[in-house]
């Protein structure tokens, strides 16, 4: 189970966190001093490292059978928004984070958005380096 796991995805959750935590910071205080503002913007992807590892692990216990790449791109993206769900909630009902209701709102708002956009890119990625890679081999065997 080991080998599935991409320490690539774990990073590129780093840097979605982080993210995160950059937009919903510029969004409920709009002039953050600079300190603060690297402090969320670390720990959101320490938090979004935590869950990319999540993430990852839950997606190497899934079975061969599903895949196909759409269903792993549909699979991922749903696992980190009930994971990344799930850390904001907690976060926001154990009293770490002390934000409104609506400043909740706009975070959970924020971090689906991200990661939506994110895991759109990837899939976006993946198609255009797998039809690379069909016309790489068409060109190669015409050449034979």
């Amino acid at each position: 189970m080991l080998d599935k796991i991409d320490i690539n995805n774990i990073l590129y959750s780093f840097v979605i966190g982080a993210l995160i935590g950059l937009f919903a910071q510029i969004a409920l205080n709009p002039m953050p001093d600079l300190k603060s503002l690297f402090l969320c913007v670390f720990i959101s992807g320490i938090v979004g490292l935590f869950i990319g590892a999540a993430i990852v692990f839950v997606m190497a216990l899934l079975p061969i059978k599903i895949a196909k790449p759409s269903t792993y791109f549909i699979i991922n993206n749903l696992t980190a928004l009930f994971i990344t769900l799930i850390v904001i909630l907690s976060l926001y009902y154990s009293g770490v984070e002390n934000f409104s209701l609506t400043d909740l709102i706009i975070v959970l708002i924020i971090a689906f958005v991200i990661i939506i956009s994110a895991n759109i890119l990837d899939y976006s990625r993946y198609k255009r380096t797998n039809i690379k890679l069909m016309e790489y081999i068409e060109k190669k065997n015409r050449l034979k």
